[in-house]
């Protein structure tokens, strides 16, 4: 019986250890992600913004920053300090003695004529430079969601068009072996048929790899290695997302994570400046002390207190330096803002040619899979009448596979068009 009560003791400890040493990050993705759940590209979105390690980093950076500002604000309070001591002398001559002591003692800064507060401003200002760079990674991660998303959907419709040209090829197959059976088909129709089967099915193959890796990239997108198997919802149709150059221009400077990210490293350079020019301020503080001292016990007792005046008189150029450096600092802050308009105003632009381009090319390549299919509708009717050839077939079964692929990519494209532009523009996506 003792045997077998410490064999449910052991697996109880064992599933414990388990559970206890699983990732974190595993138990949430199991959370997030249940097995047979249909996911819209917004879901995803919110998985990525809770789970995805970047997205939480940048938050532990903003939190970090935060401290920062704590710790320079704890010069606005005094400090207190306690402090004992034992030691035990025999001089050359002399009996042995002990000696004791211990004070209390409590200092306070007065004033140093505004460091503090311009450092507490620099600091505050680097929090804000944080959040608009926790602002940006988030932006970062969603754009990444997005193209990943779609790029499962593209997959997904390749797929079935690989799939769907597999199975004309066997309807092909199946007609040639009836026409050479009955004599009205050469043999090489039969051939020509078996190879382009065999053609299409490795076609499939690839398409289906390409699949698992599009899943793949999408968990990663998301923030997540091991999760269950999902599905997400297709919204890859055509939808025109209708915005002029100018508005796209003027949201981007407006809304840009990494544009008010950059402004404020440049107001946070300006700050270090003012902090840099006040290094020779003096500073006056108080103190006070309570202390306790004496050979024997017990032991004299005394207080003392006073102001200080710290008046730097000169530091090497210490100061006159560290002022130059603020200088070029602020300086090259203020051109990497500018730069940075230069490089979104050209992102805006691209973008938005290459909405107006895929939008073009997703009409073109419709039209082109109406006249593919009605290409291989008269191919087939001209074979299956005794008047063409298997070539002819051939070729406009796989035009229309290409056509489908190509009206595929196009919706992709007009679609990442459309998120990359958003990006851009630091709207929400999608």
């Amino acid at each position: 019986m003792l045997k077998g009560l410490n064999k449910y003791l052991l697996a109880a400890v064992a599933a414990f250890a388990l559970l206890v040493g699983k990732p974190q990050g595993m138990l949430g993705q199991d959370a997030l992600i249940r097995e047979g759940d249909t996911l819209s590209l917004e879901q995803c979105i919110d998985i990525a913004l809770q789970a995805h390690p970047d997205v939480i980093g940048a938050q532990k950076k903003v939190e970090a920053q935060q401290s920062v500002v704590g710790q320079v604000s704890s010069q606005n309070y005094p400090t207190l300090s306690a402090s004992t001591n034992y030691s035990r002398s025999s001089p050359a001559g002399s009996s042995t003695y002990s000696d004791y002591s211990s004070d209390v003692s409590v200092s306070q800064v007065i004033t140093d004529f505004g460091k503090r507060e311009t450092q507490i401003g620099l600091e505050k200002e680097n929090v804000t430079v944080t959040e608009f760079e926790a602002s940006d990674k988030q932006r970062t991660v969603v754009y990444g969601v997005c193209e990943a998303y779609y790029g499962v959907l593209a997959a997904k419709r390749n797929v079935a068009v690989a799939e769907e040209t597999v199975k004309q090829f066997e309807e092909h197959l199946k007609q040639a072996q009836g026409f050479y059976e009955a004599g009205t088909a050469p043999r090489f129709d039969v051939t020509k048929a078996q190879v382009d089967l065999s053609n299409a099915r490795l076609e499939l193959i690839k398409a289906r790899s390409s699949l698992q890796i599009a899943w793949k990239s999408l968990s990663n997108a998301m923030g997540l290695m091991d999760v269950p198997p999902y599905d997400i919802a297709d919204d890859m149709d055509f939808k025109v997302y209708e915005i002029t150059k100018g508005d796209a221009l003027q949201k981007a400077f407006s809304n840009r994570p990494d544009l008010k990210a950059q402004e404020h490293s440049a107001v946070s350079a300006q700050q270090s400046l003012k902090l840099a020019a006040k290094g020779l301020s003096p500073s006056l503080s108080a103190y006070a002390a309570y202390n306790f001292e004496g050979r024997e016990f017990p032991l004299d007792e005394g207080w003392n207190f006073g102001i200080t005046m710290d008046i730097p008189l000169f530091d090497g150029h210490l100061v006159e330096y560290k002022v130059k450096e603020a200088q070029a600092n602020l300086e090259q802050a203020n051109l990497a803002t500018e730069s940075m308009k230069n490089d979104i105003s050209l992102e805006v632009e691209q973008g938005y040619l290459s909405l107006v381009e895929y939008g073009e090319s997703v009409e073109v390549t419709k039209l082109a899979v109406r006249q593919a299919q009605e290409n291989l509708d008269l191919a087939l009717g001209r074979y299956q009448a005794g008047v063409g050839s298997p070539i002819e077939v051939t070729d406009a079964t796989v035009a229309l596979s290409d056509a489908k692929k190509s009206y595929i990519q196009a919706l992709y494209d007009y679609r990442m068009a459309e998120i990359t532009l958003k990006s851009a523009m630091g709207e929400k996506m999608p």
